[in-house]
């Protein structure tokens, strides 16, 4: 059995709740001090950058004892594929329904309130589009990081299946990509990969690389590590709409490092089970705050609540709660329905798969 990483879990939670800071801030600007929606906690953002280093980290260590040879590896690659599909596709389909239903029984509850059934649709598929407001987002517009997600899961399951080397061939497209978007900026789908910050997955299975070939220095390193990336990303003030792969990519990669090798503090630690059951829940938690933000900020704003920390920190617990209820009630009980159709008959055995950052 695969070893499950706690601290990593942890992370996930700490990305979720980042992205959730941001968006915390954003609503209070336009809620509460009448700033609008271009004030806001930027650096909040780096939580994307934290679950795509996790998400490359997890499925290279989920797939190391897959076969590389012969007929076995295309089955390999297919329970692969389905296994992130079932982990992603059907509670981003619930949420992006949801706030498609939303806007159109209600759209002066929606800052962006216009749907298109091609921009729906291309939303459901993880396609990249330009959306009725001019951006290039999906319907719901945290989702824009799972068209990332769902591309690199597909690169590597084509990897497996190829029995090719997963760096390099990943590596390789990514580049490929990268280059066409820059030559073809008019090409929306090429336009939206042709960003640094699809590296980062890779830099996540480097690691994974690394580990398994060097193993853990000691988790006081790690500690070392896990400070020197918080500081790194969050206390020198880089621009949160600069580049992604330097400098959040690279500090994400140095604290998902030293986190990996924290573990065996962090499995003794008193909190580390709630901690990790917050990380679990971190899928949840990411694809529900946009829905638990604006309405918590504006109930406090109809309760008299105005300061910007107690604010942050009541919606912050909102959010938590909420993901975690859906966690329980709502995602864990859907995987469990349509796992029935995608696995009818009993899946090989696969290594630790984790959650998706999602992401």
């Amino acid at each position: 059995m695969t070893q499950q990483f706690t601290g990593l879990q942890i992370l996930r939670f700490v990305a979720a709740m980042l992205v959730a800071a941001m968006h915390i801030t954003q609503a209070t600007s336009i809620y509460i001090t009448g700033q609008g929606e271009s004030h806001y906690w930027g650096a909040g953002t780096a939580g994307v950058d934290i679950f795509f280093v996790i998400s490359g980290f997890v499925m290279a260590i989920s797939t190391r004892g897959l076969p590389d040879r012969g007929r076995a590896r295309l089955g390999a690659a297919w329970i692969f594929m389905k296994r992130r599909v079932l982990r992603i596709v059907p509670l981003y389909w619930f949420y992006t329904l949801l706030k498609a239903a939303l806007i159109l029984a209600v759209p002066t509850l929606a800052m962006k309130s216009s749907i298109e059934p091609a921009h729906l649709a291309a939303s459901l598929l993880f396609v990249p589009m330009t959306s009725p407001w001019g951006l290039v987002q999906p319907t719901l517009p945290v989702g824009w990081t799972l068209n990332f997600e769902m591309l690199f899961y597909a690169m590597f399951a084509i990897a497996i299946a190829l029995g090719a080397p997963r760096i390099r061939f990943t590596l390789l497209v990514f580049l490929s990509l990268f280059l066409a978007g820059q030559t073809f900026p008019q090409t929306v789908p090429l336009a939206f990969y042709a960003q640094s910050i699809i590296f980062e997955f890779i830099l996540g299975v480097c690691i994974a690389h690394a580990l398994t070939r060097y193993g853990a220095p000691g988790p006081l390193l790690g500690a070392l590590f896990v400070v020197a990336g918080a500081l790194f990303m969050f206390a020198l003030g880089w621009r949160s709409d600069g580049e992604r792969l330097f400098p959040w990519g690279a500090g994400a990669a140095v604290m998902v490092l030293g986190t990996v090798w924290l573990e065996p503090w962090v499995v003794r630690a008193p909190l580390a089970r709630p901690l990790a059951f917050l990380g679990d829940a971190s899928y949840s938690i990411y694809l529900s705050h946009p829905f638990v933000v604006p309405a918590g900020v504006l109930l406090l704003r109809r309760l008299g609540v105005h300061d910007g920390t107690a604010i942050l920190l009541i919606v912050g617990a909102l959010v938590a709660l909420a993901g975690s209820a859906s966690h329980v009630w709502l995602e864990k009980p859907m995987i469990s329905f349509f796992k029935r159709f995608l696995f009818r008959t009993a899946p090989l055995k696969h290594p630790y798969a984790g959650n998706s950052p999602a992401k």
